[in-house]
């Protein structure tokens, strides 16, 4: 009682008066004395090592000494002295499955993976019935073993005293080795069980087996229910996730489903899922047809990503195009061309925002794009034939409206009509253009024959 109260010394004391009446030659009694220390927080465990060592010098045989000396090292956070403990007491009982276990323990703590294993199954052959060793095998293959951790499961709770812990334990094995509607059974009934006590992660069980099992509307009430009693330093990223994929399901609104990702993205730390979320919310802005918002998502993902693809690039600039923001957009697509130069894209797009911030042509602004356009394209014609059409129509109305090179402006329409013969427009123009200049006129074509 008196170590309980934190109240050290008194308490040795009485226990070094009562061992003192027995000359301290009783290694029951020094060991009862020094299991008081080792089990208690307040416990003073310099003292009880001494007490053992005492008890160890009047019974030499006894392993539940060399046992206690062990957690006493182990409380100490010496571990190799109480693996010589351990060891000690196995020399004298070889099938004290508690020696191995606390082993076991130790090499756990030191993420020794191959050695921890080794000991706690160790402790189990020793004895097949110890729960405790049981438990931390089925906690390791449950991620490793699923056949094996339901094998070490049915044998632990044989052996372990019923508690409700054990009942999450059944229902997440359930949930793991997907048998859904056992595990919505299970954990309906520990919600019956223990009402508002209930562990908030159950609700999240709940829905992901709904989820899975098709059921998106009571999946949905049940994460509700999660996030209603769960600390939201405790939700991860893909708690919203699901919530945002069931929005989807569930609505027609897709906008729903925008704060669930946003709340998934702001909860998440890995780069790449990051990247995934903020694909989701660019591809929901565009169906919604918020395409500035979009934008605003392809300019995240191009930032993020360690090496940017073209596409990354190009979804950006359409974007901020069909936003109406030629300027950005021409600035994205100059990133494109200067990027992958030997690729059309970027010249395209830079041609058709410069088109229509230039819209009577006045500052020439798309006809380098247009120009550099056709030379990487080259003779590659036919695989281009539309966007070459539009250059070739681009670049023979500014030759004719803007610079007055009517000659130039017919080579334009000509090359033109050699890849699309009965085009109405080009056949019109070019006609006019050639008759004009046949003519030797220095009249400008009436308004209604311009190209």
């Amino acid at each position: 009682m008196l170590l309980e109260k934190g109240d050290k010394e008194n308490a040795r004391k009485q226990m070094e008066e009562m061992l003192q009446l027995r000359k301290y030659k009783d290694p029951v009694a020094l060991l009862a004395a020094a299991r008081s220390h080792i089990n208690s927080k307040n416990g003073d465990i310099v003292w009880a090592l001494e007490m053992l060592d005492r008890a160890a010098d009047k019974d030499r045989k006894n392993p539940d000494i060399y046992l206690a000396m062990g957690d006493a090292y182990r409380k100490q956070i010496n571990g190799s002295k109480a693996v010589v403990s351990y060891n000690q007491a196995l020399a004298l009982n070889p099938s004290l499955a508690e020696a191995y276990y606390k082993k076991g323990l130790i090499y756990k703590s030191q993420n020794n993976t191959e050695v921890f294993v080794e000991r706690f199954t160790e402790a189990v052959k020793a004895d097949s019935l110890y729960a405790p060793a049981l438990y931390e095998l089925y906690s390791y293959y449950f991620y490793k073993d699923l056949d094996k951790a339901g094998e070490l499961l049915a044998r632990y709770l044989r052996n372990a005293d019923p508690s409700i812990e054990n009942e999450y334990m059944q229902t997440d094995y359930l949930y793991i080795t997907r048998k859904y509607p056992e595990a919505i059974e299970k954990a309906n009934r520990i919600i019956s069980m223990t009402g508002i006590e209930s562990k908030p992660r159950l609700y999240k069980l709940l829905a992901y087996s709904k989820a899975a099992l098709g059921d998106s509307m009571q999946a949905e009430e049940s994460m509700n229910k999660y996030f209603k009693y769960q600390d939201p330093a405790e939700c991860i990223s893909k708690d919203y996730e699901l919530m945002a994929k069931l929005s989807e399901a569930n609505y027609a609104d897709k906008s729903r489903s925008l704060k669930w990702y946003k709340e998934a993205l702001q909860t998440e730390s890995d780069q790449e899922a990051r990247l995934g979320y903020m694909q989701y919310l660019a591809e929901i802005e565009k169906e919604l047809g918020n395409r500035d918002q979009e934008a605003f998502w392809r300019e995240g993902i191009y930032h993020s990503r360690e090496r940017p693809t073209n596409l990354d690039v190009y979804h950006w600039g359409v974007s901020l195009y069909m936003a109406a923001n030629y300027q950005r957009a021409d600035s994205v697509f100059g990133i494109y061309s200067e990027k992958y130069p030997d690729q059309i894209y970027g010249y395209l797009w830079q041609a058709r925002c410069n088109a229509i911030m230039d819209s009577t042509m006045e500052k020439g602004l798309a006809v380098p794009f247009y120009t550099k356009l056709l030379d990487v394209i080259g003779p590659d014609l036919e695989k281009n034939k539309a966007t070459v059409i539009k250059a070739y129509g681009y670049l023979g109305a500014y030759e004719a409206n803007i610079r007055k090179d009517y000659p130039a402006s017919l080579v334009y329409f000509e090359k033109l009509l050699m890849l699309d013969p009965e085009n109405s427009d080009a056949q019109k123009y070019a006609g006019v253009l050639q008759k004009w200049i046949d003519n030797g006129s220095n009249t400008e074509p009436e308004e209604n024959n311009k190209p």
